[in-house]
């Protein structure tokens, strides 16, 4: 048995020394150089000083990158890919979140247009809305809005300027001249106009006077997606004593009221709110206690596990009477401490005990559920607070123009005197206007909203059938637009589109009708939104619409001044930009979308249509710095993308990169939510393109007089056809990667192949092949077949991402028929052989590969040519090693190539004696019978120093002289020379 023939072999262990393996070490010699066929490309390799920046401005007008869109257009087939573009704002210099946003987009599209889809993608920008009104009227001058509109409008449509040219130099593939989409042009707004008009009709947009998020700073309403919430904010707390004037009988019989003050204990982080004081909400089903001053018989009333804090709060241990359920209070009134009101206990689902008293402040003007309380039972809802944020008259003589934030909290306190029990600061997380970064007040007016509750189940029907990409977001959208009852879309401001309504003088009355609407629009058509202002009344209103209708007369009427929020502008492109019933294949936008443009247009999608404008959703994360901290111009962190591609002032600092950089830290960062950036970072992402440069570029130059792509597989070298097994994997995953818009997952993919299974393992067992073998010679064209692949699908893999970089490499692409294209995209996708894909390819050489490793563990750093090799096996492995080398000896085979030794032997036969120079090393490696069974096969290592001299040529020890090349050398320079 094989067992006994190794216990027969085995030596003495014994350390072995390379004396002989150094001593044949010879002089470098460049004498026969010009014989070999060594690698040979113009292709360029340097990233540095701007290289990069200068050949892909180059490479975009050779290739044509602004005539792709137009010329994929025109492409013949049914396969069709919609990405409907988010709108940015038109509100200055795009910054590196643009970026992710664009560039994951174009990726996108780059490899739909690869898989033979035509692509259909129209840029857009918002163009209306307060963050560009703020930007263009900066001065304090009083303008009219005439006046207004033309600076913000001059104002977005430079920064449309800016910013496009941005776009095309990141590469973005788009018709940038003729197919963009803008808010501000008249077909839009009168598309705009149509959509509210249609909803309105259905009553799903309403006029009501309802609290509604204000924001003082910038003088509007906003919805709720326009705030964020600063964690840091600090409010004036207060606990306030109301006291307890009419009581219930349930009460009665519970405090004994005979000569004592009750008090109901409330807490409140507005206490600027206290004068709008309507009722004090209870829960029904809580516990609440009367607890009993000790000093002066007071009875305050709070819930029960509340009174360890109002003693703390008061100073003194107050003693806890009895308890009763919450529904003891109906029937019960207080007294305003401000305005004397005699004012109702009501109950309250909102009413819980993590935070307060158990008793709820109630003022109807100022809480979303204060609110509801109010309406459902009767009370009158009234603001106290204008639309600049000071008390109006309703609040009071005393308090009337104090601002909120300023000087309102204090005065309010102050008047409230001894009923305030204690003041403090309480630090809590609070809604901010995230243009104006300040803080927002709740505040009722008569605003336009669209009823989301009436949307809200089928819209979220709808989004059972819409995929969402990464799928850890699949909840967001859903829990956003539960808890959203309705979603306001009037703006105090003039930069957008009117809403289009009258209101008759006398009832206050909305109009707003089929003639009405369908006038405005050939009015908007005609002379664009401007029209609202300039037009008179008569001609807006014309009066022979209004006879028709028996409505009066235009002067019975006066239009509204609010405009419509810049989410309903950009919520309804899915009616202004697709087609037809055309639905997009994929929104793509931030995280943040989810509350904002995702929502708006489904609602309105679904309005209208009774479905989803969309069929899945991607979503990216937002930029911060190398740790992780947000952004700031104050900071000093802010990365502009216009430097990375062309560099700062100090090119050291901030060197040019490029945009396939830019495109590349884009594209591993897609689905994560905070994407760092910095110049770590950037110079890595610089570093990974290099090294992929650098492998792609020496294969080309292997490649650069190849013209045989009819070889068959049974043509190819094992170690070939390996590689082609190795490539259909890789090309697999890619695309299933890029399916799953996982581009970072693409990126580590080609990494991965390219340093390991291609530079590590293939470009470094190739070389002698490829350069001392006959240049025509079946051996090296199989090399160079699979190279060639290797290039082809590496490069068309990269293309989505890196298009500057994949359409340079094609440029260098050997001259075969199947390249006479202008740019890499009009060829398509990579074609992957089935043929390639071959376990038993691997399964064959994974034995060899472990021998392979077993020789390098022993020889450690040491060269391998310096050595011969003998493997001794039997049995499986031994048949195994015949397809990788059929003749006994050998300095050529595939098996020499893998080992990369000098010589090679194979044999079954056991040596009858091991010399004293050499090393015997035992091993085991499992040899693949059938697909998925190993069998472990033993074999045994015999390692001596290389026997022959070295070939000056092959730098091989193959030659039988020192003096003349080795026989296959002078065989190969023969035929040259012949």
């Amino acid at each position: 048995m094989i067992a006994n023939v190794f216990s027969k072999l085995k030596p003495t262990r014994r350390q072995f020394i390379w004396v002989r393996a150094k001593s044949k070490k010879q002089e470098s010699s460049k004498k026969y150089s010009y014989t070999l066929n060594l690698p040979n490309t113009d292709f360029p390799l340097s990233l540095r000083d701007g290289e990069a920046n200068r050949r892909e401005v180059k490479i975009q007008k050779s290739s044509g990158f602004d005539k792709l869109y137009e010329w994929q257009q025109n492409q013949p087939g049914d396969k069709e890919f919609i990405l409907h573009d988010g709108p940015p704002y038109a509100n200055g210099k795009p910054h590196v979140g643009h970026a992710i946003n664009k560039i994951l987009k174009d990726i996108t599209n780059r490899y739909r247009l690869m898989r033979g889809y035509r692509i259909h993608y129209k840029p857009g920008w918002d163009c209306h809305g307060l963050p560009i009104e703020m930007k263009a009227v900066s001065s304090k001058a009083k303008l009219t809005p005439l006046q207004i509109r033309d600076k913000a409008k001059k104002f977005a449509r430079e920064a449309i300027t800016v910013q496009m040219e941005a776009f095309k130099r990141w590469g973005v593939m788009a018709d940038w001249d003729k197919q963009c989409y803008y808010t501000f042009d008249p077909q839009y707004e009168a598309k705009q106009m149509e959509v509210f008009y249609q909803m309105y009709e259905k009553g799903l947009i309403y006029q009501d006077f309802m609290p509604v998020y204000w924001s003082p700073s910038s003088g509007t309403a906003l919805a709720e997606s326009e705030l964020e919430y600063n964690p840091d904010h600090k409010s004036k707390s207060v606990y306030v004593s109301f006291p307890v004037t009419k009581s219930s009988e349930q009460l009665e019989n519970v405090i004994g009221w005979a000569g004592r003050d009750v008090y109901a204990v409330i807490w409140t982080t507005t206490p600027w709110t206290l004068p709008g004081n309507k009722a004090i909400c209870i829960g029904p089903e809580l516990r609440y206690v009367c607890a009993e001053d000790p000093d002066n018989s007071n009875i305050y009333i709070c819930e029960q596990s509340f009174v360890d804090k109002l003693s703390e709060l008061l100073g003194k241990s107050l003693r806890t009477l009895n308890d009763f359920s919450g529904s003891a209070f109906e029937g019960a009134k207080y007294t305003h401490p401000l305005t004397g009101e005699e004012l109702p206990f009501l109950f309250g689902k909102h009413v819980t005990v993590e935070k307060g008293t158990g008793l709820v402040h109630t003022a109807p003007g100022h809480g979303h559920d204060d609110f509801v309380i109010a309406i459902n039972n009767g009370l009158k809802v009234t603001s106290i607070v204008d639309e600049k944020g000071q008390f109006d008259w309703h609040a009071g003589k005393e308090l009337e123009g104090r601002t909120i934030g300023v000087d309102a909290e204090e005065k309010v306190i102050e008047l409230l005197g001894n009923h305030i029990i204690k003041v403090e600061d309480y630090v809590h997380k609070y809604p901010y206007d995230w243009r104006t970064k300040k803080p927002v007040i709740i505040r009722a007016s008569k605003q336009w909203f669209v009823s989301t509750n009436k949307l809200k189940n089928k819209a979220l029907e709808c989004l059972n059938e819409v995929s969402v990409h990464p799928k850890s977001s699949e909840n967001s959208m859903q829990s956003m637009l539960g808890s959203r009852p309705y979603w306001c879309i009037s703006r105090q401001r003039v930069w957008g589109l009117p809403i289009p309504v009258f209101y008759h003088k006398q009832t206050k009355q909305p109009l707003v009708n089929r003639a009405t609407i369908d006038h405005l629009k050939s009015l908007v058509i005609e002379h664009g939104s401007d029209c609202w202002w300039k037009l008179s009344e008569e001609e807006l209103l014309p009066t022979n619409i209004l006879t028709k209708m028996g409505l009066g007369k235009a002067s019975d009427y006066v239009k509204g001044e609010d405009i419509l929020d810049i989410w309903f502008d950009s919520g309804i492109s899915w009616a202004a930009v697709l087609s037809g019933e055309q639905k997009a294949d994929l929104y793509l936008e931030g995280l943040d979308q989810f509350g904002g443009w995702f929502q708006s247009s489904l609602l309105t999608s679904v309005a209208l249509t009774g479905s989803a404008p969309y069929k899945s959703l991607l979503v990216h994360g937002f930029a911060v710095d190398e740790e992780g901290k947000k952004m700031s111009k104050s900071v000093g962190n802010v990365i502009d993308p216009e430097k990375v591609i062309n560099g700062g002032k100090n090119k050291s600092k901030e060197p040019s990169y490029g945009a396939d950089v830019l495109r590349l830290w884009s594209a591993e960062c897609n689905l994560q939510s905070n994407v760092m950036i910095g110049p770590t970072i950037l110079e890595k992402c610089n570093e990974e393109i290099y090294k992929i440069r650098k492998v792609l570029r020496y294969l080309l130059g292997n490649v650069n007089n190849f013209d045989n792509l009819s070889l068959s597989m049974h043509q190819l070298w094992p170690q070939d056809r390996y590689m082609l097994h190795l490539l259909h994997q890789f090309g697999t995953q890619v695309s299933e990667h890029y399916d799953d818009y996982r581009y970072g997952k693409v990126m580590q993919t080609v990494e991965k192949f390219i340093n390991i299974e291609v530079s590590n393992f293939y470009c470094s067992i190739i070389k002698d092949r490829l350069y001392c073998s006959d240049k025509e010679s079946l051996r090296r064209q199989s090399s160079q077949f699979v190279q060639y692949h290797i290039i082809n699908v590496v490069t068309r893999a990269l293309a989505p991402i890196l298009p500057h970089f994949a359409e340079e490499l094609y440029q260098y692409y050997p001259n075969l028929e199947q390249h006479k294209d202008d740019s890499i995209f009009k060829g398509g996708w990579f074609d992957l052989d089935p043929n390639w894909y071959n376990k038993s390819s691997a399964n064959l050489i994974k034995p060899v590969l472990d021998i392979k490793d077993h020789l390098n563990s022993v020889i450690v750093s040491e060269n391998p040519v310096e050595f011969d090799v003998i493997i001794y096996a039997s049995n499986l492995l031994y048949e195994v090693l015949t397809n990788f080398q059929m003749e006994e000896t050998s300095c050529s085979s595939p098996l020499t190539e893998i080992m990369q030794t000098s010589y090679t032997v194979i044999t079954k036969k056991p040596l009858p004696i091991i010399p004293e120079d050499v090393s015997a090393e035992d091993g085991v490696c499992n040899v693949y019978v059938q697909e998925d069974i190993k069998q472990p096969e033993q074999y045994m290592l015999i390692i001596s120093a290389a026997t022959q001299n070295m070939c000056e040529r092959c730098r091989r020890y193959t030659s039988e002289s020192a003096k003349t090349p080795c026989e296959r050398c002078l065989n190969v320079m023969a035929g040259d020379w012949k």
